[in-house]
């Protein structure tokens, strides 16, 4: 069943359930966490009872669940919290004020050792997800990283989760939609959404581009810098974790609209042309698509029309209206056969526009500009999200979950450009090229976690996940005039060359499942860890396809707008490797140990062996079964990691980490498909004979917490490439091009500072 099909069978269900559930009663609920004070750990089957102060009102208990969470249900009042579990000293919370409506967020810690103790009051504050609740997990983690709270995304006007990365220290955000991790190029990192890694809908890139996930739908994001056998062996630069948001407890409802304005852009003209109604919600790409003829076009066939396509070549000019964005959530907690089911749902959609003036330049052996283009560009990008979750605790030591994330943006640009030709400056360009591309991303996925009990106690987590991505780029449009100056003082004249149209439509299915045992354990007086075993497959298909067809005038030369030259034949231009299958498996096991080394000492350590099996053919669009080139790579590789961390005070750390990982080519990197962003521009393709690349990496970190939400650190990085894949300059027929090589090696080393 399709992606979105599901997602939207989905969106019904969820819905149906909170139109006939029962209206919620007035009362105030208590939500929070108990945890060790010894390990941070949380502990599960807690005896929790409130007691009012008022003693004609009933009191209210309950259990913790398996993960150290609790929600408690009662009218308001004034109460105290009284917390009791086996092996852990009692703790009674005083001053506790319920309010109607209100969710009260309460955590608490537990002393290991059942002594008696004077009672400690607390004073609790309304706080969810703040920079404190955030900051409190890194500050436990066994390894190096950095987190951005849903508080820190209200505090800023940020569209998307590119925007809201540019904040995190050592990250960078290429093209406003490919994350750069300590200097490393997208290809180095990893990325993953509510525990999934995502299928990229990007012909050339490996990760999933964050401008495709809505900041109103996130609830916070992660990023990894030190490798742990529990994540992808492709790891180098960093592990981007985004986190959607969650149930809130109870019944609530939020909504905002916003519009914005935008200098030198917004009630100016920019460049636009005719186009469909469905461009309004993002979804151009149908109206843009390919004349049935022309998918019928055979080799050898009649010659096609002109009159096929769309008569649309040139730009014109439009008032820019105010960008604007709205986003829509609603979330409860209902019972069902007497136990909690959790709901959100999650609804965004935004318009922006940008308006450029930019020079390309065009060099001589990297030195002098030889030439140079005048661009002008005008985008207008859309943006709808939708997310929705479901999750059931059918006892206090399970807990189901249903997720499903589908999200679509669509950048429709018009670009101008003019200069001379940087090959040969002997002539002038002048083209005008109209650009719609449409991307989604979307997945359903089934989770558990389990507390275990009996012989063999510990936790079982598991997830099957099914995503697909498409990137559809229709109607790709250039039209294109030349003048030959005739001397210094005359420029000559401008007459219309061939103009281009080129089709793409790529699609990518993905399937993983992971299993996660985690066992305590126990080392005398040194503390309490854990070991965690598990298993990691990861599947992939993709298929792309793409068509070029060039017009030729019925009139050379003439300056006549495109409209009235390109009426003749057109001529079918696709390359015979410009249509290619691909396949992709990792499948890994892994087992990682946390090693307790006193009360300041701490480390973690872990092995992962992963195969890796890739293979692209590209094939001929008039005989599939032609194979014109092919490209494979398959390998096992050892990958070992470890992360120690010295408390050196309460509030000061030290960590080091040291890893060894690995980065394979990509799919595209194996496929010879040729693309090209300018005329006379570099031309892109792959190589088949790409082999995978190891990275070192070396951490070392100095973390300060001096007060809730506070942190200070200051960090040194190194690492070691050898054969890393990097884009490589090549010559062919007199134009420069770029395809990806393995070099012989590199380094990089940086400094972090954070407060």
């Amino acid at each position: 069943m399709p992606v979105r099909t599901t997602l939207a069978m989905l969106v019904v269900l969820a819905a149906a359930v909170a139109c006939f559930a029962p209206p919620a009663a007035a009362s105030a609920h208590l939500q929070g966490k108990i945890v060790a004070t010894d390990t941070g750990e949380p502990i599960g089957f807690v005896d929790l009872l409130l007691v009012p102060v008022d003693t004609t009102m009933k009191k209210v208990g309950g259990l913790s669940n398996a993960d150290g969470t609790f929600l408690l249900i009662a009218p308001a009042g004034r109460y105290a919290l009284q917390v009791r579990a086996l092996s852990y000293a009692r703790k009674r919370l005083e001053g506790i004020v319920l309010e109607d409506g209100q969710v009260l967020p309460l955590s608490a810690t537990l002393e290991p050792e059942a002594i008696l103790q004077k009672e400690i009051v607390v004073e609790a504050t309304a706080k969810q997800n703040t920079d404190a609740s955030m900051l409190a997990p890194r500050r436990k983690s066994s390894t190096v990283g950095d987190v951005v709270s849903a508080e820190q995304m209200r505090r800023s006007p940020d569209k998307n989760a590119s925007d809201v990365l540019r904040r995190v220290t050592g990250l960078s955000v290429s093209d406003n939609k490919y994350v750069f991790v300590r200097g490393m190029g997208e290809r180095y990192n990893s990325t993953e959404v509510d525990g999934v890694r995502v299928v990229s809908p990007e012909q050339n890139k490996r990760v999933v581009p964050m401008d495709l996930f809505p900041a109103a739908l996130l609830d916070n994001i992660v990023v990894q810098k030190a490798w742990s056998a529990d994540r992808s062996g492709e790891f180098s630069g960093g592990d981007v974790q985004l986190h959607l948001k969650d149930f809130p407890g109870k019944r609530s409802w939020s909504a905002s609209l916003t519009q914005g304005v935008t200098q030198g852009t917004t009630f100016q003209n920019h460049l636009t042309y005719s186009s469909g109604s469905a461009d309004l919600f993002g979804f151009g790409a149908a109206s843009r698509g390919m004349p049935d003829v022309a998918r019928s076009i055979v080799l050898n066939g009649p010659p096609l029309s002109a009159s096929a396509f769309s008569n649309v070549w040139s730009p014109r000019e439009h008032v820019t209206v105010p960008n604007g964005n709205f986003a829509l959530t609603y979330g409860d907690e209902f019972k069902v056969l007497g136990q909690p089911l959790g709901l959100l749902q999650s609804l965004t959609m935004s318009r922006s526009y940008d308006q450029r003036a930019e020079t390309q330049y065009f060099t001589d052996d990297g030195q002098l500009a030889k030439s140079a283009y005048a661009i002008e560009r005008s985008t207008e990008s859309v943006q709808m999200g939708v997310n929705t979750s479901l999750s059931l605790r059918p006892s206090p030591g399970s807990r189901l979950s249903l997720r499903g994330l589908y999200t679509n943006k669509a950048d429709d640009e018009v670009l101008q450009y003019q200069g001379p030709d940087p090959n040969d400056g002997s002539f002038d360009r002048r083209a005008a090229r109209l650009t719609y591309v449409q991307r989604a991303i979307g997945y359903l996925t089934a989770e558990g976690q389990h507390e275990l009990k009996g012989a063999l106690t510990g936790t079982l987590d598991w997830k099957f996940t099914r995503s697909h991505a498409r990137r559809q780029t229709p109607d790709k449009r250039e039209s294109m005039y030349i003048r030959i100056p005739v001397d210094v003082t005359d420029p000559g004249t401008w007459g219309l060359a061939t103009g281009r149209r080129e089709y793409g439509d790529l699609n990518e299915d993905g399937w993983g499942t992971t299993a996660k045992l985690a066992l305590p354990y126990r080392l005398g007086s040194l503390g309490s860890g854990r070991v965690v075993t598990g298993y990691d497959r990861q599947s992939r298909e993709r298929g792309t396809s793409y068509r070029r067809f060039d017009f030729v005038p019925v009139q050379f030369g003439s300056a006549a707008p495109p409209e009235s030259i390109y009426r003749g034949n057109v001529n079918d231009a696709t390359l015979a490797r410009d249509n290619y299958v691909a396949d992709q498996l990792i499948e890994a096991y892994f087992v990682s140990a946390d090693l307790p080394l006193g009360k300041r000492l701490r480390a973690n350590a872990g092995v992962r062996r992963e195969f890796g099996a890739q293979n692209v053919m590209s094939h001929d669009l008039y005989d599939p079964s032609f194979i014109t080139s092919q490209g494979q790579s398959r390998g096992t590789d050892l990958l070992a990691g470890a992360n120690l961390t010295l408390a050196i005070t309460e509030k000061l750390s030290l960590r080091a980490a040291a890893s060894r990982t690995l980065n394979r080519p990509d799919m595209d990197d194996l496929s010879p498909l040729q693309s090209l962003d300018y005329v006379g521009d570099k031309i892109h393709s792959g190589n088949p004979l790409l082999t995978r690349a190891l990275i070192s990496n070396y951490d070392l970190r100095v973390e300060s917490f001096p007060g809730v939400g506070e942190v200070f650190a200051a960090g040194v990085f190194y690492k070691q490439l050898d054969h890393p894949i990097e884009p490589a300059v090549f010559g062919t027929n007199g134009q420069l091009g770029l395809q990806p090589q393995n070099s012989l090696g590199g380094r990089n080393v940086g400094v972090e500072l954070e407060a």
